[in-house]
């Protein structure tokens, strides 16, 4: 998506708001929202604020980014991506937009994965339902270049060929306004939940908002 467009969606939804835009500053951002994977559970709750726990009941991860409480976010995109983090701290491991089986290589888990895209999506702010309930299924990206395992290597496959500005990631609209001071509920309730995950247990799944974040555009009591 276009960024001026975006920023000048972003400046009109500030004005219908009334927000002073001399103070709220709009500049382009991500949130990115993580929460492990757990073997059996069919819901899991994303926390926007810094201050949420999550279903997980944990603080975020070091490659989270969350909302401040003062701040609102103006969401045009939003993609889905899987991981596979060797330890509580990785930061090299791969955002995945589908179960790679040469990533999530655990006996059965790339399979089992895939339950996570027969999952509903929920999104409510300050008490409206804003999403009641978007299939997870648009989000699955197989890649046409895939990595290989060592065996089937034979033309040098290293990695999939992952856009990460656009594949696994929808357009929102109408555009989607998290608020910092008000409640923001974000999650995911799956039919079944997974068997296996990867072993050593920091398999996680998470969403990336983009948009403009507003700063200082709430009101804080």
């Amino acid at each position: 998506m276009d960024a001026r467009l975006v920023y000048q969606t972003a400046v009109g939804i500030a004005q219908k708001a009334q927000l002073d835009l001399t103070v709220a500053i709009l500049t382009q951002s991500t949130l990115r929202l993580e929460q492990l994977l757990v073997v059996g559970r069919t819901q899991y709750t994303f926390g926007v604020l810094t201050s949420d726990l999550g279903s997980n009941n944990s603080q975020p991860t070091n490659t989270e980014v969350r909302l401040r409480v003062q701040d609102s976010f103006i969401t045009s995109m939003i993609a889905y991506r899987l991981a596979e983090p060797a330890t509580a701290t990785d930061t090299t491991y791969v955002d995945c937009t589908y179960p790679s089986p040469t990533i999530f290589n655990n006996g059965v888990e790339a399979v089992q994965l895939e339950s996570l895209y027969k999952a509903i999506l929920k999104i409510t702010v300050n008490g409206t339902v804003l999403y009641p309930g978007l299939h997870m299924g648009r989000f699955r990206k197989v890649q046409y270049a895939q990595k290989a395992t060592a065996a089937a290597n034979q033309n040098g496959i290293a990695q999939d060929s992952i856009d990460g500005s656009s594949d696994g990631a929808l357009i929102t609209e109408p555009n989607l306004v998290l608020i910092g001071s008000k409640g923001n509920l974000i999650t995911t309730e799956m039919p079944v939940g997974v068997t296996t995950i990867g072993a050593a247990g920091f398999t996680r799944h998470l969403f990336e908002f983009r948009g403009a974040l507003a700063q200082n555009s709430t009101i804080i009591v």
